[in-house]
């Protein structure tokens, strides 16, 4: 998933419908709002939205959402914790073309208390984390520019060991599974790293762009080529097929069964597409000029989603929540582009999403945590 390609990022305001909140982040209005109460935790400010009424959409109900200002966040450590990248602001700026910029290291954001721990600080700036899926390591990035150096963090004892001998471009890399890192290589190959650092070529590809490489039981799913073909790899058999073309990226459901695969079909408009194992189109849930952050609830129930809309006449604009099976769609956040991956906590009862706001002193980030039930 790569959100990052989505282009500019908007001034983001917060909508649950129906008899929801409605919260606008350029001109706060108390006439359409439920109990908002704003908080200060470790010195960050901590919006928090209280809501229990249904969605007159779907059947989820949306309890609240909690905004926290001036982080990114990556992905759940659990219910109550979050991975983060901040600026750390005890070390100096350097000055990048006539700007000071401070380091963005990594913490440990607790959601109840708002304390952070250290999980990698130093001058450098690491980002792009993504926890095992039994939560015991972390994959991380020290970031350049489009590039960076992969890492693989053991969190009960702190210590990290590099991935790869050369950087890979910093939106790519996926665990294939609480052992492995998968992601390609900028010669055209798909690479698979241990928790030890050792690595192995998986696939020898030749293209001179792979990308949205994951990884689904024994299958590798990969997309290559102008015409963005989405293949499938098979370990076992050392086969690969063409499943699709004008694929932007591909999501395998937790059990492998289906795709969530965003395909261009047309100057401007994509479009989600439910789908089998084999590509096969099973319903088409959203369309529009761009659509990122795709994520699979943890039961494979649900899928979330950012839209931006085609034209301004469109009201589908934002962040949604679709159930799987009905097709009945939720919208959560209104206005959004998100800088991530959004991400699901353990439980499938909150949804994690980071956005960047442009102001006057330039980019700052904002997380949302959005609790449902």
């Amino acid at each position: 998933m790569n959100p990052e390609k989505s282009g500019g990022l908007r001034k983001a305001a917060l909508l649950l419908t129906g008899a929801s909140v409605l919260l606008s982040m350029a001109a706060c209005s108390t006439e359409n709002t439920e109990a908002r109460q704003t908080i200060e935790k470790s010195g960050q400010k901590i919006t928090v939205l209280d809501n229990t009424s249904e969605s007159v959409y779907t059947k989820l109900q949306l309890e609240g959402i909690d905004k926290v200002e001036g982080v990114r966040g990556t992905d759940f450590a659990g219910e109550d914790a979050i991975v983060v990248d901040k600026e750390n602001r005890e070390l100096p700026p350097q000055t990048v073309e006539g700007e000071e910029r401070y380091p963005h290291n990594l913490y440990l954001h607790t959601l109840s208390t708002g304390n952070e721990t250290p999980l990698q600080e130093g001058e450098k700036n690491y980002g792009a984390a993504q926890l095992s899926p039994d939560k015991k390591r972390l994959f991380y990035k020290e970031l350049y520019e489009a590039t960076g150096l992969g890492y693989i963090m053991n969190l009960s004892t702190g210590a990290s060991v590099r991935i790869s001998g050369s950087e890979f471009r910093g939106t790519e890399g996926q665990w294939a599974d609480s052992e492995h890192v998968l992601f390609p290589d900028m010669e055209g190959a798909i690479m698979r790293a241990d928790a030890d650092g050792e690595l192995e070529t998986v696939l020898k590809i030749g293209a001179s762009f792979v990308h949205e490489v994951v990884q689904t039981g024994s299958r590798i799913l990969y997309v290559t080529g102008e015409d963005s073909q989405l293949s499938a790899y098979d370990t076992e058999t050392k086969q690969s097929k063409v499943l699709k073309k004008n694929v932007m990226w591909a999501v395998p459901s937790p059990d492998g069964s289906r795709l969530a695969i965003v395909e261009r079909t047309g100057p401007g408009v994509m479009v989600l597409k439910l789908c089998d194992s084999e590509g096969n189109e099973q319903a088409a849930l959203a369309s529009g000029q761009q659509i990122f952050g795709t994520s699979w609830s943890p039961d494979g129930s649900k899928l979330a989603y950012a839209i931006t809309a085609a034209s301004a006449a469109e009201s589908q604009d934002g962040l949604f929540v679709t159930e799987v099976e009905t097709g009945e769609q939720t919208p959560v956040l209104s206005d959004i582009e998100v800088a991530d991956q959004l991400r699901w906590s353990p439980s499938g009862k909150k949804l994690l999403a980071s956005a960047s706001i442009l102001n006057e002193t330039g980019n700052r980030f904002i997380t949302y945590v959005v609790r449902l039930s």
